[in-house]
């Protein structure tokens, strides 16, 4: 029997006839098929990379990019997750320049399940000094000091929930967490010379200090659960911030008990003209010493000398 051949079907005037493209197993990529290509898409579109990159490249919203992220591998990658707590930062350095005025870094990572996160942020342990003030005959006089081992030069907390909520009375043994509890391990010098009371004084002191400056803050930063497994928090740091080795700890919480724990380094140093200046003074502290008193005579030389023409 003769088929018949199949007549072309009508197309409207002004119309595009549709062009049927079909890809063979058998056929490589590229090559033709009905008269097209049948080349496959090797990347992502276009457009596609320049909404993202647009997206990740502005310098406030990098952070949330990479949050956002290592949050979705993390999803992805749940099933083969065996740590009970995984924690990051989006910056690993803080640099201090002349116009510093404070920092935020974001904390975030996920748990292996429900639980309550508790994470706290400790400076380099100084050894600091309080100076006790007193009014004598209309003078604000120093009328004693009291010096402090193993002082962090700053810490601060961030929680799910509050702290009340997480931890049992009296804290967790081995695991200080609260402001409290990490100044317990302070040491006075020579303690033996003052009575207790004085010392209770200078603690307080040095408290209250620190709070001032913003190196203590008395508030607990809200962690932020994303379902029951991630997290995030974004952590403010003040203008004052001290230079040194920081350490961000992180703990799960269950039942009272600290089940899980991880910590990450944080740097904050000097940078640009401000770290120049202090490396000079502390590597070469004569040559500082000797170019500081000279740019000072000479400051003094030449305003001498513009008081005289006026």
């Amino acid at each position: 029997m003769t088929r018949a051949p199949r007549q072309p079907k009508a197309v409207a005037s002004g119309a595009t006839p549709r062009r049927q493209i079909s890809c063979h197993p058998g056929r490589s990529e590229g090559s033709p098929a009905n008269g097209a290509s049948c080349a496959l898409p090797q990347e992502i579109p276009r457009y596609a990379r320049d909404d993202m990159r647009a997206i990740c490249d502005h310098p406030a919203r990098r952070p949330a990019c990479l949050a956002l992220l290592i949050a979705l591998l993390m999803t992805l990658a749940a099933p083969a997750l065996a740590q009970p707590l995984l924690v990051d930062l989006s910056r690993p350095r803080v640099s201090i320049t002349s116009a510093f005025r404070g920092a935020d870094v974001l904390v975030f990572g996920a748990i292996d399940g429900p639980g309550d996160v508790v994470i706290t942020v400790s400076g380099a342990s100084t050894r600091q000094t309080v100076l006790r003030k007193e009014r004598v005959f209309g003078l604000w006089v120093n009328a004693g000091r009291q010096a402090f081992d193993d002082v962090p030069a700053y810490y601060a907390i961030a929680a799910t929930r509050p702290l009340e909520e997480i931890l049992p009375p009296g804290g967790v043994p081995g695991t200080p967490v609260t402001l409290e509890e990490r100044l317990e391990s302070v040491r006075a010098v020579d303690a033996q010379r003052r009575r207790p009371l004085d010392l209770t004084d200078f603690r307080q002191g040095l408290v209250a200090a620190k709070r001032r400056e913003g190196l203590f803050p008395d508030t607990v930063n809200t962690i932020t659960l994303v379902g029951s497994r991630l997290f995030r928090v974004e952590l403010r740091f003040p203008s004052r911030l001290p230079v040194g080795d920081y350490e961000v700890r992180a703990y799960v919480f269950r039942d009272g008990q600290a089940v899980a724990a991880v910590s990450r380094p944080l740097v904050v140093s000097k940078a640009g003209f401000s770290a120049r200046v202090s490396e000079a003074a502390h590597e070469a502290a004569p040559v500082y010493g000797a170019t500081a008193i000279a740019l000072a005579l000479a400051i003094g030389w030449l305003a001498g000398v513009a008081a005289r023409r006026l």
